[in-house]
């Protein structure tokens, strides 16, 4: 594309599905210490860490009867306790969202805690238990890591309290090891009708303890976005939730999920399995729950990905010359003209990062997406001569997928509305 198309302007609004310009937007967002700071040095350091040590202590005053003999309920329960901590710094505070320090951090308070309770013989049991089903909320390291390795201060805590413990004479309750589910059975896929929203189900258990299903419902129609998970008793309850959030015009009752394969699986998930610098950013949109769920749907995540026999590939990049030709030649035969080559290259550039048949998925949410994008990105003129062809862009992509009926429609009306008004939803799931 021809520089001259670029925009002039720093973006303001929306979250690009371009990992550059996602990066300088998001750190945008964040409140720095001062003008030299950079996003970088950030997240290098605890910035606006000052509020930890108060947050610590309000989780473990708290502590109250913590589940003991099921390792689900304990999960949860310690899941619900610091992601409801998370949540209200997250509308209190404005900087110092560094999670995986903060839950290191966390289990260094409690270690010591429960070293003071064994020296005074006050009552540890709801400590231990806590220091325990962090551990369980937490995954195995990636490999990664910007400061210290969550994982391994997890498991340093337990194994620094159970020698103070030992050598103190004290045997706490249950549990005596590291609780850490693993998954138990084949993962199942269910993708919405426009083919870039999934629900990914997997079950897990502790041996033969607790058997449940964990959901992650994935948007890819602004980038490889989790935006919500949870645990459920079954996968038609996950499966209701989740059909219930996207539309049943998108996702119908009639539709029931495959078998997904590790590749796909794995494909999916990758996000969560790997250490990303956007991980210690927030947009601003996330859920009560996601945030709660912030640690342990990386666990979920890693612990199926870690039990996969078939190596991990690398993801295709769409081939956009091949996208551009045969747009404009079905736009040719269709309408009897070329336009611009650059007006088309601008929509194949922003329209996704999707190789394969992900790349033509025309939700309403990418259409209104794209449209931020390019109104966003480009001088005004030459986004508008691209966004003129959105309509026609989107009729190619419904006829290369398939898609009928309502959907259609749907894809139909929002292609239509193909001027930014300068506004956009900020929630993070939606209704497709």
């Amino acid at each position: 594309m021809a520089k001259k198309r670029k925009a002039k302007a720093s973006p303001t609004r929306g979250v690009s599905g371009h990992p550059g310009r996602r990066t300088q937007q998001l750190a945008a967002r964040q409140p720095s210490r001062d003008a030299r700071s950079s996003l970088i040095e950030s997240l290098l350091e605890t910035t606006g860490d000052q509020w930890w040590p108060g947050s610590r202590k309000a989780i473990v005053q708290r502590l109250a009867g913590l589940p003991a003999h099921s390792p689900l309920r304990l999960e949860n329960a310690v899941v619900d306790l610091v992601g409801a901590e998370m949540w209200t710094r997250t509308q209190t505070e404005t900087m110092g969202f560094h999670w995986d320090q903060y839950l290191a951090s966390l289990a260094d308070f409690v270690r010591d805690e429960i070293r003071s309770a064994a020296r005074t013989g006050k009552q540890l049991d709801d400590l231990w238990r806590l220091l325990h089903g962090l551990a369980a909320m937490t995954g195995p390291s990636s490999g990664q890591s910007l400061r210290r390795d969550l994982d391994l201060a997890v498991r340093r805590a337990i194994e620094d309290t159970t020698t103070a413990l030992t050598e103190a004479g004290v045997k706490p309750a249950w549990p005596s090891g590291i609780l850490r589910a693993a998954p138990a059975g084949q993962p199942l896929l269910l993708t919405d009708a426009y083919g870039s929203r999934h629900a990914l189900l997997a079950p897990f258990a502790w041996g033969e303890e607790d058997p449940h299903w964990y959901c992650w419902d994935i948007d890819r129609c602004t980038g490889d976005l989790v935006v919500h998970a949870a645990v459920f008793a079954s996968p038609e309850d996950a499966l209701a939730e989740w059909r219930a959030a996207v539309g049943t015009h998108a996702a119908p009752t009639s539709t029931q999920p495959a078998r997904c394969d590790e590749a796909t699986a794995r494909d999916l998930l990758d996000p969560l399995c790997r250490f990303d610098l956007m991980d210690a950013l927030l947009l601003g949109s996330e859920s009560h729950q996601l945030i709660a769920e912030r640690f342990r749907l990386r666990q979920r995540a890693r612990a199926l990905c870690e039990s996969f026999t078939v190596a991990p590939a690398s993801k295709p990049q769409p081939d956009l010359n091949a996208i551009i030709d045969d747009f404009a030649a079905w736009l040719r035969d269709r309408a009897g003209h070329t336009p611009d080559r650059e007006d088309i290259a601008t929509l194949a550039d922003t329209w996704s990062g999707l190789s394969g048949p992900g790349y033509h998925a025309c939700s309403p949410h990418r259409i209104e997406h794209t449209v931020i994008l390019v109104a966003e990105g480009y001088i005004e003129k030459y986004a508008e001569a691209s966004l003129d062809l959105l309509p026609q862009w989107v009729e190619w992509c419904i006829e290369r997928t398939g898609l009928a009926g309502e959907p259609a429609e749907r894809a139909r009306r929002a292609a239509a509305n193909n001027r930014w008004d300068g506004s956009d939803t900020m929630d993070l799931r939606r209704t497709e």
